[in-house]
This record gives C-alpha cells, sequence and structure tokens, in this order.
C-alpha cells in the first residue's frame, strides 16, 4: 500500500506545481519558440521547465517516504547538478560540451556516494564477468571509497549515456515523460520482487514514476509546457541511477529502453558520419520518420509506449541470456523499420517532386 500512497504523493506534487511553473516560464518568455520548416513541431511558443515540477514531484516523494542516506544523498545531489544545469540551459543555452562536463559532474557525485556498477556483473550465459581489476580502497572524511577503474568508468558512461538517451527522445508530445514513466515502473517490478527484494529502490521506481505521470497530463499532446533539458536529464540520470543502485538491473532497463537507446547512438552515428556534433539535433530521430511516414503525434507515441511496454514486460519474464536475445531482436527491427521509413520518405518527396 506504501507503493500507491507513494506514488500518488510524487504525481499529486508534480501535478500541483506543473501549472505554477508554466506560468512562470510563461511570465519571463522562458519558452520554446515554434521553428517553421524546421526540426520542430509545435506551432506556438511553449512554456519550458517542466524538469522543475517533475524533481519537486519526485523530492515531495522522497521527503515523505524515505530516510536519508549516503546514496540517496548522492543521488539527489547527483539529480539536482542536472536540473541546475539544465534550467540554465533552458534560460539562456549552454554549449553542448559544458553541459558534457556537467552530466560526468552530476554522475561523479553519484559514483563518490556509492552508486556504481559493482566489482562483478552477470554475463548473459550465466557466468560472471569480474570488473575488480586495479581495485584500490581508499578512506577519506571517515568515508569508505573503492576505487575500480573499469567499474567506475563503465557506471560514468552508462549514467551519462541515458541522461542523453532520455534527451534526444523528448522530441513529440509526453514521450520521455510516458517512457520513463514505464521504465521506472519496470525497475519497481524488478526490485519488489523476490529476487532483488530491495524495497527502497522499488520506493524509489514508484515515486519517480508517479512524479513522470503527474506531468504527463500536461506533456502529452497538445502540450502545455515541455519539460527540457532539465526534465530530460533527470530523468535520464535517474533511472540510469536506479538500474544500478542497491542491485536493480541493467540489463531490464537497457531492454525496456531499448528503442530509444538504439535511436540514441544512431543519431550520434549518423551526425559523426557527416563530420557533425552528436548533440547538434535534427529531425532524423525515430519518432520523426514516424511522423513523416504519416502517423499523427499521439499515434506514434502511443505506438512507442506499446513498444517500451512490451519489452518492458518482456524483461520482467525471461533471463539475461533471453534478455540478450530480445536486445538483439529489438536493434534488427529497429534498423529494418528505420530502413523503411526512410526508404518511404525519400519515396514520398521524389513523388511530391514531380
Amino acid at each position: 500500500m506504501n507503493y500507491l500512497w507513494a506514488l500518488a504523493v510524487a504525481a499529486g506534487v508534480t501535478a500541483v506545481v506543473t501549472p505554477s511553473v508554466r506560468r512562470l516560464a510563461l511570465h519571463y518568455g522562458i519558452v520554446d519558440m515554434p521553428d517553421p520548416g524546421g526540426r520542430k513541431i509545435h506551432t506556438r511558443p511553449i512554456a519550458y521547465l517542466g524538469g522543475v515540477a517533475i524533481f519537486a514531484g519526485f523530492l515531495g516523494g522522497v521527503a515523505v517516504f524515505l530516510p536519508l542516506s549516503r546514496q540517496l544523498d548522492a543521488l539527489i545531489a547527483a539529480c539536482a547538478i542536472l536540473v541546475v544545469i539544465g534550467v540554465i540551459d533552458d534560460i539562456r543555452g549552454l554549449s553542448p560540451w559544458v553541459k558534457l562536463i556537467g552530466q560526468f559532474l552530476a554522475a561523479g557525485v553519484a559514483l563518490t556516494g556509492g552508486i556504481g556498477i559493482s566489482g562483478s556483473i552477470h554475463d548473459p550465459f550465466g557466468g560472471m564477468l569480474n570488473l575488480n581489476w586495479g581495485r584500490t580502497d581508499l578512506r577519506l572524511a571517515g568515508l569508505q571509497f573503492h576505487i575500480t577503474p573499469l567499474a567506475n568508468t563503465l557506471s560514468l558512461l552508462w549514467m551519462v549515456g541515458l541522461a542523453n538517451t532520455i534527451n534526444f527522445l523528448d522530441g513529440l508530445d509526453g514521450l520521455a515523460s510516458g517512457v520513463s514513466a514505464i521504465a521506472a515502473l519496470v525497475i519497481f517490478g524488478v526490485a519488489v520482487g523476490p529476487q532483488v527484494h530491495q524495497p527502497q529502490v522499488a520506493l524509489l521506481a514508484i515515486i519517480l514514476a508517479g512524479a513522470a505521470l503527474g506531468f504527463l497530463p500536461y506533456h502529452f499532446y497538445p502540450a502545455r509546457i515541455f519539460m527540457g533539458d532539465s526534465g530530460a536529464y533527470f530523468l535520464g540520470l535517474c533511472l540510469a541511477m536506479l538500474a544500478i543502485y542497491s542491485g536493480a538491473k541493467l540489463a531490464t532497463t537497457a531492454l525496456v529502453l531499448g528503442f530509444p537507446i538504439v535511436d540514441a547512438l544512431w543519431a550520434a552515428t549518423r551526425r559523426l558520419a557527416k563530420r557533425r556534433s552528436p548533440f547538434r539535433a535534427d529531425r532524423k530521430h525515430f519518432h520523426h520518420l514516424l511522423l513523416d511516414a504519416g502517423l499523427s503525434q499521439r499515434q506514434a507515441v502511443v505506438l512507442l509506449y506499446a513498444v517500451a511496454a512490451l519489452f518492458g514486460v518482456v524483461a520482467l519474464r525471461v533471463g539475461s541470456y533471453d534478455k540478450l536475445l530480445a536486445m538483439i531482436a529489438l536493434i534488427f527491427i529497429m534498423a529494418a523499420a528505420i530502413a523503411a521509413l526512410v526508404w518511404q520518405g525519400q519515396t514520398r518527396r521524389r513523388s511530391a517532386g514531380r
């Protein structure tokens, strides 16, 4: 029952705070302007700063249901860093490299607080991968730190990578908030189960899901407010930390977020191949291709919700090896779908040009 109350409190706080944040953003002109003929889809100015409301809902749920600890303090501090960076970027704009440095700083705070991939992880074939090479134990200011170069590096890349993945996903109304809620619910399902049984992780996951769901009515098409970088970075980093916090599963999160991860990798590869920054936005993400194929925003978003939910259910019901097979299948499906949608778009443009 506490889980339902936690979800309700986080959702309620976000739902109550969001209109005030929207009014504040509109009053000070913190809006995303339309871009006729460009990559942006909306046709009127939309308020930013929705991420502040999502973070407020998360903090509200945490304050009511969880005692503070070293790891939880680190999680909140890391998220706060990215929310602040996101707000500054939404207001005045920041260089992609400044944002990247901030993301690594936030991930580093989480790591020093004890949120990192452990010295060994399960491989898909039932064995263990030892990441303990070069481990050094350090005691500083009464705290114990375990410096493990390989595991620490993987942790940093995972957290920064997932923060950017959710940011890349935030291209249609309601897409990033809805998919993040689904991912958080799947992590909750893993953490509350008998194999993992981490009640604190389960509470954090259900609180995060509630915060995202509380924002969704304002974010779903037609959106009245955007989460901005502050919301996307917060959701991505928090999901990444929950996936490794106290025993939750990396493979499960990677599978439920499989399509945005594949899309983000494809976007970065595509841009680098054209000698452009991987952070330079374009209108060639998978969700944009669905629009070009004739789907409405709502249809495209609901379809991608269904994909995330389907693979989330698979992740909850199968073992590591089957998750690997499911991820491989998802990659092939995504590749085939992208190729088909690109070809269809080119055919439409050629036909329109005649």
